[in-house]
């Protein structure tokens, strides 16, 4: 059931990289606000991800699955801050 919880994660935390790798014409003249938005977005969706796994299948190691979830989010999060850099460096932002 972990593996299947940290396999549904990475593919959430994954789209927004691909959407920043491969649509940065949208990050290029966004402000501080739209990146707030987006980041509390995905927080909000990962959270409720993390709430019906542990609530619907009643899982005993709650405190494992919370640790592993924030970690995941908090790497896929960085990643996608290292590509947004770049893109916003390389462009003369």
């Amino acid at each position: 059931m972990l593996i299947f919880f940290c396999f549904t994660l990475i593919v959430l935390c994954s789209i927004p990289i691909f959407f920043v790798k491969y649509n940065p014409n949208y990050f290029k003249n966004s402000s501080f606000k739209t990146h707030l938005k987006i980041f509390f977005l995905k927080l909000i969706i990962i959270s409720m991800i993390i709430y019906i796994f542990i609530s619907n299948l009643s899982i005993s190691e709650s405190k494992l699955f919370i640790i592993i979830g924030c970690f995941i989010f908090i790497i896929f999060h960085f990643i996608e801050g290292f590509i947004l850099q770049n893109i916003l460096t390389k462009n003369g932002k």
